[in-house]
């Protein structure tokens, strides 16, 4: 290898490309990996949280719900932070900007079914029967469709 200030214009570089930095590199993307699976799961919740009702009316006011993503958002941060627990699953501790991928998709997954459940209260016919005073609703081709 060449000393700096020689008179030679080329220098050895360091291999940035060794097995070791990309075995490394790889347990950061499985870390980084579960974390994304762990926000997708988040979103699919909150989108099976009704069939029918927006998230707006619906709201956010089960408290088991809450307690369960603020559990499951911990766990993640423990399983991906702690060393032992690192080696067992042979992951690496990820950057924070390595959480934020998977924030986009989880959004659409989100935007998606609300737009989904909002096309299906509009095309969705809903009558009063007169002499019961039941609410019946006609299903909409939406709601034949693409309700589960």
């Amino acid at each position: 290898s060449e000393t700096p200030g020689d008179g030679n214009k080329y220098q050895q570089c360091l291999n940035i490309a060794s097995s070791e930095s990309a075995y490394e590199a790889l347990k950061h993307a499985q870390g980084a990996y579960f974390v994304s699976i762990v926000i997708g799961q988040i979103a699919g919740l909150l989108v099976c949280k009704t069939r029918w009702l927006s998230i707006k009316s619906q709201g956010m006011k089960n408290s088991f719900m809450l307690f369960g993503i603020g559990t499951e958002i911990l766990l993640v941060c423990w399983l991906a932070y702690f060393k032992p627990i690192n080696m067992a699953l042979g992951t690496r501790d990820i950057k924070l900007i390595h959480w934020f991928p998977a924030i986009p998709f989880a959004i659409f997954i989100f935007c998606f079914d609300e737009t989904r459940k909002a096309l299906m209260r509009t095309t969705s016919i809903e009558r009063t029967d007169p002499v019961t005073r039941q609410t019946i609703r006609e299903k909409g081709w939406i709601e034949r469709n693409f309700a589960y």
